[in-house]
């Protein structure tokens, strides 16, 4: 009799743990139905502040959902939440090692908050993954920021190899605009940057006079070159 005591007891124990389990998940599934239908009605009325907030509690529910991720990341970002941004992506690159986005946005996330040496590292996973010309530009010019000039020498010169005549980037102005410069002139402006912080002024010259070379109404190049012929 005791075994058949024990043995219904299993029984209803084993049936209870089976309806919390039914009871967790349908609770789950209602929480996330909720929490999407209010990011729907945040993205609706543009408030970002509730988007946020509705895409933490997704991914509280589901940590794996990477659409939140990126979702959250890029928010974050946008409004300049720079150290949240950095620690989606982090979160991001745990569960999804090597996605690009993820890549991206710690990268981006790392400059804005002026760690460069941190930026540098995960700008060069991104360009390893990607082989971008604009990864490996802005590699190099960080690469000079932190004043690892030899390094980023290596990567201008690969990047010649590539680059053709007509191709361009988009570089940003004193006033916080941006300008399309050819990018063989974007190389060899960098290139008198290094040389004006290595103390090389007439090769600066020469850099920046290419440059102009290239698109004549480069600002960035014009500004350098102006200081150095008034110095």
């Amino acid at each position: 009799m005791k075994k058949i005591k024990f043995l219904v007891l299993a029984i209803t124990l084993m049936f209870g743990s089976q309806m919390m389990m039914a009871q967790d998940s349908t609770y789950i599934s209602n929480e996330y139905a909720k929490a999407i239908a209010l990011l729907r009605k945040a993205e609706q009325y543009n408030d970002v502040i509730i988007q946020k907030q509705a895409l933490v509690d997704i991914l509280v529910l589901n940590p794996r959902d990477s659409a939140a991720m990126r979702m959250l990341g890029e928010l974050y970002y946008n409004t300049r939440q720079y150290s949240s941004s950095t620690l989606v992506g982090l979160d991001f690159l745990q569960k999804y090692d090597g996605n690009e986005l993820a890549l991206e946005i710690v990268a981006l996330s790392y400059e804005n908050l002026r760690l460069y040496e941190k930026a540098v590292e995960y700008y060069e996973k991104l360009w390893l993954k990607t082989e971008d010309i604009n990864v490996q530009y802005q590699m190099a010019y960080l690469q000079y920021s932190i004043q690892r000039f030899a390094e980023a020498e290596v990567n201008l010169l690969m990047m010649e190899t590539k680059l053709k005549d007509e191709d361009s980037i988009e570089l940003s102005k004193s006033d916080g605009s941006t300008q399309l410069v050819s990018f063989k002139a974007a190389v060899h402006n960098l290139r008198g940057l290094m040389a004006v912080e290595q103390g090389k002024s007439e090769e600066a010259k020469g850099h920046f006079n290419k440059a102009l070379a290239l698109t004549p109404d480069f600002e960035l190049a014009k500004n350098s070159l102006d200081a150095l012929n008034k110095g």
